[in-house]
């Protein structure tokens, strides 16, 4: 019958990743070991090799999607023989009926067994832990009343394939041990940190003043772990000292050569002036570092607006200096002023 290929787990906290690109189409044949498309999960774009053979079917998820929860139906295989007509209706496989829970007795009869050689033991596993295994090796598992739980991967990233279930139904594996009829309680998750919406964070620039890049996959991780790390990790500043003797010299002469307005000079450029107008240049030059966020994309600036702190009395205000890469020096320090 046909078989599907899931959206595979490619690290052990992977839930969900983007299917960035299909490196085969429908009709194709691959064998075990061929790579058959990208995924994009929170820390990189991986190589995603076919684990069984056949021939591509149906692709059911289209390259470029995000947010593929793991284990979804991404395509399915035919096996040799079949064609396109035994996919069921939605591009699946038929579900296979779950078994039924077996009655206590049933185990009576075999506590009389004769005792049998104890088998090597089974790999161990977390009783939560997730079990990657291809469509095709559960299925033959299933039907030769094999636990798959048991049983070592030897395909990618530790992954159960067809070979694995046969050799353990050649060897021998221990029967399934019981699984408790109730899961204990999740933990309570923790309260996400709130802040400004992102229509609220639009607002605050005119439209058209910005272009949107929407995150990936590794830029959002980035973020959440820069958010936590901000939120329970103790944070120092550091400084470092410069010389400014050029940039004064500087400034002297440009205060000298300073035209008269009503008998004193026009402006007179402080050291934060300079400063103002360095960083403006350097937002300009590194637009990456001239953004703001959003849950969903970083608004990258066309112009650099700088803030500067002021002290009063009972606090500071922080007047904007709007495009600030476009003014002159003398422009800058009339506006602070």
């Amino acid at each position: 019958m046909p078989t599907e290929i899931l959206m595979p787990a490619l690290s052990p906290t992977m839930e969900k990743g983007k299917l960035a690109k299909w490196l085969v189409k429908e009709g194709d044949n691959v064998t075990s070991g061929d790579i058959i498309a990208e995924i994009e999960t929170d820390k990189a774009t991986m190589e995603v090799e076919a684990v069984d053979e056949g021939k591509v079917g149906k692709i059911l998820v289209e390259e470029g999607t995000d947010d593929v929860a793991v284990n979804t139906a991404i395509a399915v295989l035919l096996e040799e023989g079949e064609s396109a007509d035994d996919i069921k209706a939605g591009g699946a496989p038929a579900a296979e009926p779950a078994p039924k829970a077996e009655a206590p007795a049933a185990a009576a009869p075999a506590a009389a067994a004769p005792a049998q050689a104890t088998p090597a033991p089974a790999p161990s596993r977390e009783p939560d832990a997730r079990i990657f295994a291809s469509p095709l090796a559960r299925r033959i598992a299933k039907q030769n009343g094999i636990d798959i739980a048991l049983l070592s991967g030897s395909g990618p990233h530790g992954r159960i394939v067809k070979a694995d279930v046969e050799k353990a139904q050649k060897d021998g594996v221990p029967a399934a041990a019981p699984k408790a009829s109730a899961a204990a309680p999740a933990p309570a998750a923790a309260p996400a940190a709130t802040g400004p919406s992102d229509d609220m964070v639009r607002k605050l620039f005119a439209e058209g003043s910005y272009e949107e890049l929407p995150h990936d996959g590794m830029r959002k991780t980035i973020a959440s772990r820069l958010s936590e790390s901000n939120a329970t990790v103790p944070s120092y500043n550091i400084s470092v000292d410069c010389q400014l003797d050029a940039l004064l010299k500087l400034r002297g002469e440009l205060n000298k050569a300073a035209p008269e307005k009503d008998g004193k000079p026009a402006y007179k450029l402080s050291v934060n002036d300079f400063i103002i107008k360095a960083l403006a240049l350097a937002l300009r030059d590194v637009p990456m570092a001239n953004a703001s966020w959003t849950s969903s994309a970083r608004l990258l600036h066309k112009h650099s607006d700088v803030g500067v702190a002021v002290a009063i009395p009972d606090g500071l205000i922080t007047p904007i200096v709007r495009r600030a890469e476009e003014k002159a020096l003398s422009a800058i320090s009339a506006e602070v002023k």
